[in-house]
């Protein structure tokens, strides 16, 4: 269910971010295997006053109708270029993130990363290289809050950039975020 989400913080002195974030997961669509790129979009086209919030089960079923996951088929999910599709669609220009210190700048100023991180998917019993879009809304020095998952250490989200997936749709070592 969408819903807000507010970071599980153990230090609040080292915590930079947004105090909460509504927060759109996989099981909000009904293509709950592949549709990460959507709810991850989701979230951050509500953050940014493209969708309404009390509109959450329409917002996912548009993305998912008119912006599909299109990676191989919509079995490998959804492509950066698809989540681009969706920003121009609702007039939000977006720009690249570099690394650690492009992550924490653009956390440090309350503006959300997508992020796009290798993540090993099991499809028919086989564990193949995957990937998982989720909203960046705050760090600390241990970690990263993350929508549509939890929270990840830093080591995890360098490990994750890494990955054949991220590679796949040119996101290794960078985030996406409004362009202010």
């Amino acid at each position: 269910m969408a819903r807000i989400l507010r970071p599980h913080i153990t230090d609040p002195l080292q915590y930079r971010g947004l105090e909460w974030i509504f927060e759109y997961t996989n099981h909000d669509g009904a293509l709950v295997t592949w549709n990460c790129g959507q709810a991850a979009a989701a979230t951050f086209l509500t953050h940014h006053g493209k969708m309404d919030p009390v509109e959450a089960v329409n917002n996912m079923a548009w993305l998912e109708r008119h912006h599909p996951p299109d990676q191989l088929g919509g079995w490998f999910g959804t492509g950066r270029r698809r989540i681009e599709r969706i920003m121009r669609a609702r007039q939000l220009e977006l720009f690249e993130v570099p690394g650690i210190d492009g992550l924490c700048d653009q956390l440090d100023r309350n503006n959300p990363v997508l992020l796009m991180l290798g993540m090993p998917h099991r499809l028919f019993g086989v564990n193949l290289p995957g990937g998982h879009w989720m909203v960046a809304f705050g760090h600390d020095a241990e970690r990263v809050h993350l929508t549509n998952g939890c929270p990840m250490t830093w080591r995890e989200i360098e490990a994750g950039w890494r990955s054949l997936a991220g590679f796949w749709i040119r996101m290794n070592g960078i985030g996406l975020a409004r362009r202010r």
